[in-house]
């Protein structure tokens, strides 16, 4: 079984600080038949995939990684499917969720959209699925492979202008390329328009 666990980052971890969380993540939860994966740090939180082999494991598992790392902020379990939303809603819940710096959460959302869009909205949907995908990489402090993705997100977003969406394209295009050059991701907010 598989969980997607968010801890508070109370103690302001961050990115480079992702090896070593993940192996005392393994150490909190091995002696409950538990591993980890893809641990990310935000801001806010750290997140980590939970692999259990059974459920009745998971109250324990979580207070192990607790008491290591801080608490527990939201618990989902990832072998279930996610709820079918329209594609106005999956795009304001991924837009909320990338705001939060919940890149993975935000990919998800945002792909429920995409897979039913077309034309413009479907590339452009591609592009911010793009740069959450590009901040995922960032929190596991893998810099290079963040800025490669951004590259691909700015060819995405090249030739579209102005509001779509209800995102303003030209400002989040410039915020992409200001990173590309400066050789330095760092997160950002997507601001919706009204």
């Amino acid at each position: 079984m598989r969980f997607l666990v968010r801890l508070s980052n109370g103690t302001k971890l961050a990115p480079k600080d992702a090896r070593e969380l993940t192996l005392r993540s393994y150490e909190a939860v091995k002696e409950f038949g538990g591993d980890v994966g893809n641990l990310r740090v935000s801001s806010s939180a750290v997140e980590l995939d939970l692999l259990l082999e059974s459920k009745a494991n998971l109250q324990a598992a979580t207070q192990s990684l607790e008491s290591k790392l801080g608490p527990l902020l939201t618990l989902r379990e990832l072998d279930m499917p996610g709820s079918q939303m329209e594609a106005g809603e999956a795009i304001r819940e991924g837009i909320l969720l990338f705001n939060e710096e919940r890149f993975w959460e935000s990919h998800e959302a945002l792909e429920s959209a995409w897979r039913r869009a077309s034309g413009a909205d479907k590339e452009i949907l591609q592009g911010i699925i793009l740069l959450a995908a590009a901040f995922v990489h960032l929190q596991k402090n893998e810099i290079a492979v963040s800025l490669s993705v951004m590259g691909r997100v700015h060819s995405k977003l090249t030739g579209y202008h102005s509001e779509h969406l209800g995102i303003n394209i030209d400002n989040l295009r410039d915020d992409v390329s200001r990173m590309i050059l400066a050789g330095h991701p760092d997160f950002l907010k997507i601001n919706l328009m009204d």
